[in-house]
């Protein structure tokens, strides 16, 4: 589910007021939600905002202590990456100024486990610790990549695929940053066979909307570890592999000069007109009705010039 800052009102930067929840979320679906964390210092919950409601690593933009119950506490600044257990307690104690300033993501458990399992089976089969420390090294790649993300979500309406990929993507950085050593390695021919199985659902499936967790349970896989192979053996993502599949299908249905664009965009999955014509536009330098109106056959000139804006 997409929570705009347009739809709540707020500005995705804005500062909190004293009395105000200082927890938004920006993005949820059933695997992973995306949200800010402000809290100013006078804030009546500064120091004890309760536990948090979701598994989820936190991107710092202010420096601030924070001391897990039972643990040492440790400076949160953009150069380290908090892990939350749902429902476990914490508290904080001000550093800067400005308070504590936060981009969170939140993973579902079973995504979670998934991703630990690669790393450290042991903590993954905990019923509630997942998380076993509490903190790990942020890195100038994974800072940039998760404000990509968060920056796509909180102005715009992303596709689903590639905020849970993404989120799935960055956690596994995360984790490797935490644990400091390559993901066990899976039996190769097996994940071949799984990204073949996903290619060949993908094939018939990618006019629907499905959700990964559908795509995954029909391949036999979690989602965290289809979105790993499947990224991994394909070179590229699952989200822009079905895009490029919609995107062929649509050149060949625009071959009919009296096709309807948005019907076309509607069919294959795009939310609506001027999603469908910016993924088409990036694709292939034109618009869909400059593919359409020129003709298949009119695309070059006798002497080999490309139609104006489309690429070569």
């Amino acid at each position: 589910m997409y929570l705009s800052g347009a739809a709540t009102g707020m500005r995705e930067d804005e500062g909190v007021a004293l009395h105000g929840h200082p927890r938004r979320v920006l993005y949820e679906s059933a695997l992973v939600s995306v949200g800010t964390f402000r809290c100013p210092i006078g804030h009546p919950s500064f120091a004890d905002s309760g536990p948090t409601q979701t598994f989820c690593f936190v991107f710092p933009r202010t420096a601030v202590w924070i001391e897990h119950a039972g643990s040492k506490p440790f400076v949160a600044d953009a150069n380290v990456i908090p892990l939350y257990n749902r429902a476990h307690p914490y508290r904080r104690r001000a550093i800067s100024p400005q308070g504590d300033r936060t981009d969170w993501f939140g993973v579902a458990p079973g995504l979670l486990r998934d991703a630990l399992a690669c790393h450290d089976p042991a903590a993954a089969n905990q019923p509630d610790t997942l998380f076993r420390f509490g903190f790990g090294p942020s890195t100038p790649r994974v800072y940039a990549w998760q404000r990509a993300v968060f920056d796509a979500v909180a102005r715009e309406r992303p596709d689903e695929w590639f905020v849970e990929e993404s989120v799935a993507g960055i956690l596994s950085a995360v984790l490797t940053g935490v644990y400091g050593a390559r993901p066990r390695v899976d039996c190769a021919r097996r994940q071949r066979e799984v990204v073949e199985d996903a290619r060949a659902h993908l094939a018939l499936a990618y006019e629907r909307n499905e959700s990964l967790s559908e795509v995954a349970a029909s391949v036999g896989v979690s989602v965290f570890h289809l979105c790993r192979i499947f990224r991994r053996l394909a070179g590229t993502t699952l989200h822009h592999y079905r895009s490029q599949l919609r995107l062929h299908d649509a050149l060949e249905r625009l071959r009919d000069s009296g096709a309807d664009i948005l019907s076309v965009a509607m069919e294959l999955g795009y939310s609506g007109h001027s999603h469908f014509t910016a993924a088409f536009r990036s694709a292939f330098g034109c618009s869909p009705s400059e593919w359409r109106d020129a003709g298949v056959y009119s695309l070059l000139s006798p002497a080999g010039a490309a139609l104006p804006g489309l690429r070569r």
